[in-house]
């Protein structure tokens, strides 16, 4: 008798009974004892799908069993227990048809398979069992996990986000000493320098500062989840998501597992109280500045424009887009060419909007002249900066650490370059690599340097005096003077370092700028 041993263990290891090497252990023993022939799986004696759940019925191994047995190559297939097979009972019957079909019995250790009627029906009548056990099991499991989260308790200590650390005593979050000071770090850089996500990222690795898995490197993916979770501000939920169908279909080798998630409606989710680890308004500040990011990204097209992405219709809140017409180039309401995405009027019709077409040329005028008038009014400005500076402690206690990690990141160069060279004397690096990684070396130190000298400006800056009042006036001073001749890159800098949003109405240019205004500057659109 020509036999074919299967052995399975699915993906959560933790509900496994058995492991691949006791399954095979007994399996083999069982085959000895029976005096059968081994057929091989390549250069295995068993097939074996290491990782894959029992719910799916393709599983690489499996589907090369099931050729086997196609091609006649199979008397017996032997496995340690029916859902090793399979843990549905429907793929169960399945295997059974499809194998007795070609005259291929199975055979289990945990029980006897016969070939009665009789049999069988015992045989179908235990995976239902076995599956009803399971999914009983799997209820209470979730229902427990429901009641734990309810009581502001932490479900799984593997979804501590970075910053906290995991209280086992009572399933709660606490604040990580460490790590949550590097949180605020990189929330406090993100919202007050002009910097992209990728940028961030490179400036942390420059650092070397520590990742939330303890890998080597920081990736702006990282940092955009870690900028928009709410558990920095004390907001943390569980049950967000849960397992659906895949949206499609895998190739058979792939060992992924074999479902997509999708998001439950919020007012399912739990909440649960954790520290906050950085101010409401900061946080605010930081979601502005990543949709602002998103919409300002660079775009595929033939025409640059000033106000692009800041500029949105007050008729309907649809952005407003440049379009050329004619080759004259416009500032165009998005819902007034695509009237399927405004809503109006009753009974849920849709219409376009009304918003007139504005030429660039005329808005951005309007909109840069308004600019320069804010500029050159360095008194507003001295304001509002006293206001931030003056007794806001949080804002110096984060550009104190970042100069401490700057001057300790500083002062192990000197190891570096040592080791480098020593690495170099004993032959380990050739003269290529030797002056490449010492330019690195020497990059950085240069940063460092530059980057500590303006901690340092800033820090001394703290309490605006009169020299400092006098200095900001000259600054503005020579900035206007030199606003006649700046480029077009220039100005969209300017422009968007200023500007939050602007909105049109065919009539009126509202501008808000970054920097709170008593009034809103309103120029009026000359027609």
């Amino acid at each position: 008798m020509r036999v074919a041993i299967y052995a399975r263990v699915s993906t959560d290891k933790q509900a496994e009974k058995y492991g691949i090497s006791s399954q095979l252990e007994t399996l083999r023993k069982r085959n000895n004892e029976k005096g059968w022939t081994l057929v091989f799986d390549g250069g295995k004696d068993a097939f074996i799908d290491n990782g894959y759940s029992g719910a799916d019925l393709d599983r690489p191994a499996l589907n090369r069993l099931r050729r086997a047995v196609s091609e006649g190559r199979v008397d017996v297939v032997m496995a340690y227990d029916p859902d090793r097979l399979s843990r549905k009972l429907f793929h169960q019957m399945i295997l059974a048809d499809e194998f007795e079909k070609q005259g291929v019995k199975l055979e289990f250790v945990t029980q006897e398979m016969g070939t009665s009627p009789e049999d069988r029906m015992f045989f179908n009548m235990r995976g239902l069992i076995s599956e009803y056990e399971r999914e009983k099991i799997r209820e209470r499991t979730m229902r427990g996990s429901r009641d734990k989260a309810r009581q502001g308790k932490l479900v799984s200590a593997g979804s501590t986000p970075f910053g906290f650390k995991y209280n086992p005593d009572n399933a709660t979050l606490e604040e990580d000493a460490d790590t949550s000071r590097i949180v605020r770090l990189i929330f406090y850089t993100f919202a007050n320098e002009d910097l992209s996500l990728r940028s961030l990222a490179d400036k942390l690795n420059r650092l070397q500062m520590p990742t939330p898995k303890g890998g080597g490197r920081w990736r702006s993916s990282t940092l955009g989840f870690m900028l928009r979770n709410e558990a920095y501000i004390g907001r943390m939920y569980q049950f967000k998501k849960y397992h659906v169908e895949p949206k499609r279909r895998l190739k058979p080798l792939t060992k992924r597992k074999k479902s997509s998630v999708a998001m439950r409606p919020k007012e399912e989710w739990i909440p649960m109280d954790v520290p906050a680890l950085v101010p409401l308004e900061m946080f605010e500040a930081v979601q502005k500045k990543l949709e602002r990011n998103a919409v300002l990204a660079k775009r595929n097209t033939k025409r640059e424009y000033l106000l692009s992405g800041l500029l949105h219709c007050s008729l309907c809140g649809g952005r407003m887009k440049g379009n050329a017409i004619h080759d004259v180039p416009y500032y165009r309401c998005y819902h007034r060419s695509d009237p399927e995405k405004y809503l109006a009027g009753p009974n849920n019709i849709y219409y376009p909007c009304s918003c007139p077409d504005i030429k660039t040329e005329l808005m951005d005028n309007e909109v840069w002249d308004t600019i320069r008038r804010l500029i050159k009014d360095p008194d507003l400005l001295i304001h509002k900066l006293r206001q931030h500076n003056e007794g806001n402690s949080q804002t110096k206690e984060i550009l104190e650490q970042e100069l401490s990690i700057c001057h300790n990141r500083l002062k192990s160069i000197p190891k570096e370059r040592k080791r480098l060279v020593e690495g170099y004397r004993k032959g380990l690096y050739s003269d290529s690599i030797m002056r490449e990684e010492m330019g690195i070396i020497d990059k950085e130190h240069g940063e460092l340097e530059t980057r500590i000298n303006e901690l340092e400006k800033q820090l001394s800056k703290r309490l605006l005096t009169r020299q400092h009042e006098d200095d900001i006036r000259k600054m503005a001073d020579k900035i206007g003077t030199e606003l006649d001749s700046i480029d077009f890159k220039g100005k969209q800098k300017l422009v968007r370092l200023l500007v939050e949003k602007i909105t049109y109405n065919g009539q009126r240019i509202e501008i808000q700028t970054i920097i709170p205004l008593e009034e809103q500057l309103c120029p009026i659109h000359r027609r």
